[in-house]
């Protein structure tokens, strides 16, 4: 950087950082691509910019529909993310991203306080991840969720067994109160 630019630089800044609790300047106005830009008290009254529209993913791009998936699932949107996950597993059968695809649609059916949660899916699609793709980078981690869920899985038939068991035993107790 030439010395007059940085002198003008440091000028600049020095400016806006003094003057900035009390003056009217407001943060110019922009467009996001493909948006019609909006003057500058439009936008103050209207409020901050609209997000960015969700770029279009091209069809046959399965790449980018999971990457798509992946960042629905983490913003909250389970849902959506299951259904562009389903898209890649159904139209994409041979591509090494199908492994990933199901990858994140097991870690939806497992996620304990999503609306998808069914820890009798999320083990078999897990378990889809290594027969149907084996070697892949997901692999190793979808053998460990599997044996996770085996495990819970056993609990929780021992614990409807248990209650099973309870109810019989509450119904015994009623008959002999019955007959004393």
């Amino acid at each position: 950087m030439s010395r007059p630019s940085a002198a003008a630089l440091v000028a600049t800044v020095a400016l806006l950082g003094t003057g900035c609790a009390t003056s009217d300047w407001k943060l110019p106005s922009w467009s996001w691509p493909g948006q019609t830009s909006a003057s500058p008290t439009a936008s103050a009254v209207a409020g901050p910019p609209s997000p960015p529209p969700v770029p279009s993913i091209r069809v046959g791009d399965p790449v980018q529909l999971v990457t798509r998936a992946n960042e629905l699932a983490r913003d909250g949107m389970p849902l959506s993310a299951r259904d562009v996950y389903e898209r890649v597993i159904r139209d994409y059968p041979e591509h090494p991203v199908r492994a990933g695809a199901l990858f994140g649609l097991g870690q939806l059916q497992a996620d304990p306080a999503g609306p998808l949660r069914d820890y009798r899916v999320a083990y078999l699609t897990f378990g889809r991840v290594f027969t149907e793709h084996p070697r892949s980078r997901w692999e190793a981690e979808a053998r460990v969720w599997r044996g996770i869920l085996n495990e819970l899985l056993a609990r929780d038939d021992e614990a409807q067994r248990l209650r099973a068991q309870l109810q019989k035993l509450r119904r015994i107790e009623v008959d002999l109160d019955k007959s004393r």
